[in-house]
């Protein structure tokens, strides 16, 4: 009985020693942050695949539990998300000197931001200040609209009604049915010291979107973001 007791109470010192180590080694720090996106938009039933660039302002919060694993959780205040779609093609017109063909070019732009959450795995390097993230993003719609732009162009010498070589015709509006976004995020940052408890971190990741931007379309965003901040340390 008295050696089961030495064995127990040899074992609980090993784990709060560990557990005092690993306590020790617990980090929280915070700060905020901006960056840009480069947004894919892709989809069954979008005409063509189309692409742009998006501001991003936020703030994170920075937790080390030790030396190597931790959980950095994103808020993201404004992420934008937009993109447009671009198309050629022609229509054709009888005249008096036979046969002309006008082009046709279309523009559909999507105006998109969200408010997004994202609790991120995070893998550090013992001794460096590189480091990996993994994890879910969740986002809230708070802009949505689009622009749709179409432009035909006679050949040179020739003109509309309207006296014109051009005309140009324009819509906009909301979208309407959004969803709530959830993509997949994986990426790498890197910390650098400038001073005691302040970090600069610049940090590249790769959000691939699961949900679709409206719930009767198929259409999803790819995002390659990259951000740039300040992280101040409280523990």
């Amino acid at each position: 009985m008295r050696k089961t007791f030495i064995v127990l109470f040899s074992a609980l010192s090993i784990l709060l020693i560990g557990s005092t180590r690993d306590y020790a080694q617990f980090r929280l720090s915070l700060g905020p942050q901006t960056g840009l996106n480069f947004n894919i938009h892709t989809g069954s039933d979008l005409s063509e695949s189309g692409n742009g660039f998006g501001f991003v302002i936020g703030g994170t919060v920075d937790m080390s539990f030790n030396r190597t694993l931790g959980l950095i959780t994103n808020l993201q205040f404004y992420d934008n998300r937009s993109g447009s779609t671009k198309s050629e093609g022609s229509n054709q017109y009888q005249t008096g000197n036979g046969i002309i063909s006008s082009t046709v070019s279309t523009e559909n732009a999507a105006s998109l931001a969200y408010f997004l959450v994202e609790p991120l795995l995070k893998l550090s390097l013992p001794n460096s200040g590189m480091y990996f993230i993994v994890g879910p993003s969740f986002g809230f719609n708070i802009e949505g609209s689009y622009d749709y732009t179409v432009t035909e162009t006679l050949p040179q010498g020739y003109q509309f009604d309207t006296g014109q070589n051009s005309i140009t015709q324009k819509s906009k509006g909301s979208l309407k049915d959004l969803s709530a976004r959830f993509e997949l995020k994986m990426g790498a940052g890197y910390n650098i010291p400038i001073g005691s408890g302040i970090d600069l971190f610049p940090q590249l990741t790769f959000g691939y979107g699961i949900t679709k931007v409206q719930s009767d379309v198929s259409w999803r965003i790819l995002t390659i973001q990259a951000l740039f901040g300040v992280k101040f340390n409280l523990i």
